[in-house]
């Protein structure tokens, strides 16, 4: 068993070795391609079926607090692997943060949310079915793994790219 883990561990890294860039790739006019997730073109429109997805429950401080759409189909077309995306929405009839969902539930903003208010609303709220139109689109974000240390603390994600998508309506409210 220790020799299968200690094999995995190796080829883990010589394949994540042959990911990385050097600056003479980025000199020589290499550019890294941003795929969509959708598996349709950034920018186009489609019909998505989703359902809320709680980010807290990924245990992962970088979902702490917010909700994420759990893609179940695009455009007809089911998806076989589990598809997690941040959304902005237009229509202002979903909620993307537990401040943002008790505006929209209550119509009031909160001072402060306590555990078991949230665990309220999100009875109400994860798990629930969408039928939307939305496009995929992004942004870059983080620290370069390069960026000169200055002394500050890095806490930051490293540079990537932000996927997520922006609803123009939802046609099952």
């Amino acid at each position: 068993m220790k020799h299968l883990l200690a094999f995995i561990l190796i080829l883990t890294c010589l394949w994540a070795k042959s990911q990385e860039l050097s600056e003479s790739d980025v000199g020589r006019g290499y550019k890294p391609a941003l795929a969509p997730k959708l598996g349709i073109p950034f920018g186009t429109v489609a019909k998505i079926e989703a359902e809320i997805f709680y980010g807290e429950t990924l245990r992962r401080m970088a979902y702490q607090d917010i909700y994420l759409l759990k893609i179940k189909s695009v455009n007809g077309k089911m998806l076989n692997k589990t598809l997690l995306l941040r959304f902005e929405d237009e229509t202002k009839s979903l909620a993307n943060d537990e401040f943002a969902l008790y505006e929209l539930l209550y119509k009031k903003k909160p001072a402060s949310l306590e555990r078991k208010q949230i665990n309220k609303m999100n009875e109400k709220y994860v798990g629930k079915k969408l039928t939307l139109m939305a496009y995929e689109t992004g942004y870059f974000r983080g620290i370069p793994h390069n960026y000169p240390k200055d002394g500050r603390p890095m806490q930051d994600f490293g540079f990537c790219f932000e996927h997520y998508l922006e609803i123009i309506s939802n046609l099952k409210k």
